[in-house]
């Protein structure tokens, strides 16, 4: 059973498989936005059987998602790669973030569209005029613009690099991060309706 986040490439994992191991075509569909598989899938042939032994057999699963996300910029990281869709947050919020990354590693990836700059809409603008995203009266579609670079982004045309801090001691660093948080909203209204629910019981005792 392939199983994961949304849009982490579980299906095209699958039909690499299925293509090298049986040399046949694609069993699971793909898509550049996360949600495309919607139900488990029966089982896909990846590698023939022979007389001593039977074949093997992949299950596709739609992505499962976590129950709440622990900070802000978690959320951006997990928008930016494409594990929600595109229009749960907006754009320009999208691409403001990913610039800010992208000046961590060198302004000069988006050089061909604006002089160095951490402001987005100004470089939006400027990518809205050479790419022809522009509305009437030749205003910049700053959404679209935005769409476009994370896009373009994710094929890898304005680097390619990761989002997380991938060092000895950064799992250890951002766990340690994650336990000295304020609760979030989901984590709060859970705890909330459990001491709802024991002081409920609590009474119930009582009044038996």
């Amino acid at each position: 059973m392939v199983v994961g986040m949304p849009n982490v490439g579980k299906s095209s994992l699958l039909n690499a498989l299925r293509s090298q191991g049986v040399g046949k075509g694609k069993a699971a569909f793909t898509g550049a936005q996360p949600g495309v598989t919607r139900k488990i899938t029966t089982g896909v042939k990846i590698i023939e059987g022979t007389d001593e032994s039977e074949g093997v057999y992949l299950v596709d699963t739609p992505g499962v998602f976590m129950p709440y996300v622990p900070d802000a910029e978690a959320m951006l990281k997990l928008a930016l790669c494409g594990s929600v869709k595109d229009t749960i947050i907006s754009p320009t919020m999208l691409a403001d973030y990913l610039l800010y990354r992208i000046n961590l590693v060198s302004p000069d990836l988006y050089a061909e569209y604006h002089m160095p700059t951490n402001d987005i809409i100004p470089l939006l603008g400027a990518v809205a005029e050479k790419t022809g995203r522009l509305q009437k009266g030749g205003v910049p579609d700053i959404d679209a613009s935005a769409l476009w670079i994370i896009q373009r982004w994710r094929t890898g045309h304005f680097g390619r690099f990761v989002l997380d801090e991938v060092t000895g001691g950064a799992l250890e660093r951002k766990k340690h991060e994650e336990s000295t948080m304020v609760p979030s909203f989901h984590q709060a209204k859970k705890a909330d309706k459990e001491a709802k629910r024991a002081r409920s019981k609590r009474q119930n005792m009582a009044s038996g």
